[in-house]
C-alpha cells in the first residue's frame, strides 16, 4: 500500500465543497470513456458482473439486496448533508445500523416494485434475521453488515478508475494519474461518501434494466452473453491492430475527440458487440455457473429471450445476442442513458479526489 495518506482540511465546513469554476467536465471525460471502449468497458463490465453476481450468490434474490442498499444510501445521503462520513472499517465494525423511517409506498415508487413485493421481501429479510422492524423503523443486524461488505467491488472499481486516470493524465488539466492503491485507500477512508454516490447511480441503473427486461435475472443472462461477445470483439480488435490500447491515446487524440464524437452514436459500441457473432457462444450451464442463477431458471429466461429474438441459438445450444431483438431499441436508448450517468458518476468521484477538501496528501 502506498505511504500516501488521506487528509481532511479541518478548516473547511463542508468537506465535499469543490471549486465550481475548476471542476472536471463530465462531457470530456465521457468522450474519453466512449473513445476507449475496450480499455475501460472491459474493467467496468468486469466490476459490474462480479458485483451483480455477488448479490445473487449472497441473497439469491436481487430485490432484497436492492431494498437494503436503497435504505442504506438514504441514510448516508442524509449524513453527508450534515458533513458526516465513516470509513469502511468504522461502518462495518458496528453491531447494527438504524435506517431511516420510510413507508412501503415510498419504497414501491422509488424502486419501481409492487408494494406487496416490498412487503413480502421485508418479511423474508426479518425472518432471516437480516433486519429488525418496529413499525416503519428498520434496523440492519450484524448479519446484514457482514454479508454485503464490498471489499472486492472496491478493488475492481479502483482498477477501473486507475485505467481512466492514466488516459486522462495525457491532458494537463487533469494532472498526474492515480494509482489503484491510492484510489482504494481513498474509497475506504471516505467509504460512506463514495459508496452512497455509487449506490445512487447503481440502484436506478438496475431498476432501468429491470423495467426493460421485466426482471433482473433476464437482464443478467442477456448481459453475460454480451460480455462474452465483448471479450471476443476485443480479442479480434487487438489481433487486427496489434497495439497497446492503454498507451495508444495521445494529446492529439484528446484534442480532436470532441469533433470526432459529434457524428458517432454512444450506442455504436453496443451495436458492434451485438453484431459480433463469435465462433463459440455460451451455453446455459456456463451462464448458470457464472451468474449463480439456477440452471432451470436460466433455461426458462433463455427461452423467453429467444422467443422475443433478443438472443439467438446455434445447433450446439450456444447463445448469442440477437440483432433483431424486440427490446433492442429500448436497450440502445437505455445504454446511452446509462453511459451518461456513468460519466457523471466518475467525474464526480474525480472531482472529490482531486478538487475537494477530501484529497490525497503526500
Amino acid at each position: 500500500m502506498s505511504e500516501n495518506i488521506i487528509q481532511i482540511n479541518k478548516n473547511v465546513k463542508n468537506q465535499e465543497d469543490t471549486n465550481s469554476l475548476d471542476l472536471f467536465d463530465n462531457e470530456i471525460i465521457g468522450q474519453v470513456l466512449s473513445s476507449n471502449p475496450f480499455v475501460l468497458t472491459k474493467h467496468w463490465i468486469k466490476f459490474q458482473q462480479k458485483w451483480v453476481n455477488g448479490i445473487y450468490s449472497t441473497f439469491h434474490d436481487y430485490d432484497k439486496y436492492i431494498i437494503i442498499m436503497y435504505l442504506v444510501s438514504i441514510t448516508w445521503k442524509y449524513n453527508s448533508s450534515l458533513f458526516k462520513f465513516e470509513s469502511m472499517d468504522e461502518y462495518y465494525s458496528k453491531n447494527e445500523v438504524s435506517l431511516p423511517n420510510i413507508n412501503l409506498a415510498e419504497l414501491s415508487e422509488n424502486l419501481n416494485t409492487p408494494k406487496e413485493t416490498i412487503r413480502r421481501k421485508l418479511i423474508e429479510l426479518e425472518k432471516q434475521n437480516i433486519i429488525k422492524r418496529k413499525g416503519q423503523k428498520i434496523t440492519l443486524n450484524r448479519l446484514a453488515l457482514n454479508v454485503q461488505i464490498p471489499e472486492e467491488s472496491i478493488k475492481n472499481l479502483s482498477i477501473f478508475f486507475e485505467k481512466l486516470s492514466i488516459l486522462l493524465s495525457a491532458e494537463d488539466w487533469f494532472g498526474p494519474s492515480i494509482s489503484r492503491e491510492n484510489i482504494e485507500l481513498y474509497f475506504k477512508k471516505y467509504f460512506t461518501i463514495f459508496w452512497s454516490r455509487f449506490l445512487l447511480m447503481q440502484i436506478p441503473f438496475l431498476m432501468r434494466w429491470k423495467k426493460i427486461f421485466g426482471d433482473l435475472e433476464s437482464w443478467i443472462i442477456w448481459a453475460n452473453i454480451g460480455i462474452h461477445q465483448t471479450y471476443d470483439l476485443e480479442k479480434t480488435y487487438l489481433e487486427k491492430n496489434n497495439e497497446d490500447l492503454l498507451t495508444s491515446i495521445s494529446k492529439k487524440n484528446l484534442v480532436n475527440m470532441k469533433n470526432k464524437m459529434k457524428d458517432s452514436s454512444k450506442s455504436l459500441f453496443l451495436k458492434q458487440i451485438i453484431n459480433n457473432i463469435p465462433k463459440r457462444g455460451v451455453n446455459a450451464s456456463s451462464i448458470s455457473e457464472i451468474s449463480g442463477i439456477p440452471r432451470a431458471t436460466v433455461m426458462r429466461k433463455l427461452n423467453k429471450l429467444l422467443k422475443e429474438k433478443n438472443i439467438i441459438r446455434n445447433d450446439k445450444l450456444e447463445y448469442f445476442l440477437g440483432n433483431l431483438g424486440k427490446l433492442n431499441e429500448k436497450i440502445f436508448k437505455n445504454y446511452e442513458f446509462n453511459r451518461n450517468q456513468q460519466n457523471l458518476f466518475v467525474t464526480e468521484i474525480f472531482n472529490l479526489i482531486k478538487k475537494s477538501s477530501l484529497i490525497i496528501k503526500k
